[in-house]
């Protein structure tokens, strides 16, 4: 059996679809996995796997690793500002809650939390914004609490929020800790756990509907419906589509960006 085969065989145990994870990065991280376990044949992995409950846990964290950066698509945060928020905020009291699934090393979950700070703190000042930032991979989660990050993935940043919420040291940049009260920081797998409840955005992008077989983002897609408020949003990758079942749970709002709101 080789690489590909194995892809084959085991995500849809994992429910994934292959395509995505032929990349040499991923073969080589399972092959080390598998050097580690004393395996050296895929197909004798492919066999602990199905039959391990962890070890499938285990392969999906290291296969499901999201890259992201502050700002990602601008102007998908510019709709949120000038469109989406002032929505909200029209008879809302208490608080506005967003999701950010698969949050990687914490980029979005930040960039909201900035552009909230930014845009709508002082001006607003009754309503709270809450941010639930969950990923499969404690270590990202770990990663995203420290807020210390590279430049190549501050490259979206307004130079004015460059300057004022980040501090550079050691090489690095390090997030502002006025930030980092708004979000709560989660491991949770979207895929086999269920959603939280009572939100009104939901980001989930470059994961479900990148990643998971189309059954998974049916299912998933059910759970994202559950987890919104009534006419809550939904926002997926630009390069993502939802799948063919999604008219009856969210019409488009933002074509473009890819927006969506809850039938």
């Amino acid at each position: 059996m080789d690489f590909e085969g194995f892809l084959r065989e085991i995500t849809p145990t994992l429910g994934l679809q292959w395509r995505p994870f032929q990349r040499r990065g991923i073969r080589r991280k399972i092959k080390q996995r598998m050097a580690q376990l004393g395996f050296s044949e895929f197909e004798d992995y492919a066999s602990q796997v199905k039959r391990d409950e962890g070890e499938q846990g285990y392969l999906i964290r290291i296969m499901r690793v999201t890259i992201s950066r502050f700002f990602r698509d601008f102007e998908v945060f510019e709709v949120i500002k000038n469109s989406i928020f002032p929505v909200l905020l029209q008879g809302k009291e208490g608080e506005i809650k967003i999701w950010s699934i698969g949050c990687a090393s914490g980029e979005e979950p930040y960039s909201l939390a900035i552009l909230w700070r930014e845009a709508f703190e002082k001006k607003c000042p009754g309503i709270q914004l809450h941010i639930m930032a969950t990923d499969v991979d404690e270590k990202m989660i770990q990663r995203a609490r420290e807020g210390r990050y590279k430049k190549s993935v501050l490259k979206e940043i307004p130079s004015q929020i460059l300057e004022h919420y980040f501090k550079k040291e050691d090489g690095w940049y390090r997030i502002d800790p006025s930030v980092k009260p708004y979000i709560q920081w989660k491991g949770h797998d979207i895929l086999r756990e269920d959603p939280f409840l009572g939100m009104d955005i939901l980001f989930c992008r470059n994961l479900v509907f990148t990643y998971f077989s189309k059954e998974s983002q049916i299912d998933t897609l059910k759970k994202l419906f559950l987890s919104l408020n009534d006419r809550g949003y939904l926002v997926i990758g630009k390069n993502e589509s939802l799948p063919l079942t999604y008219p009856t749970l969210f019409t488009p709002m933002y074509s473009r960006e890819k927006i969506y709101r809850k039938v």
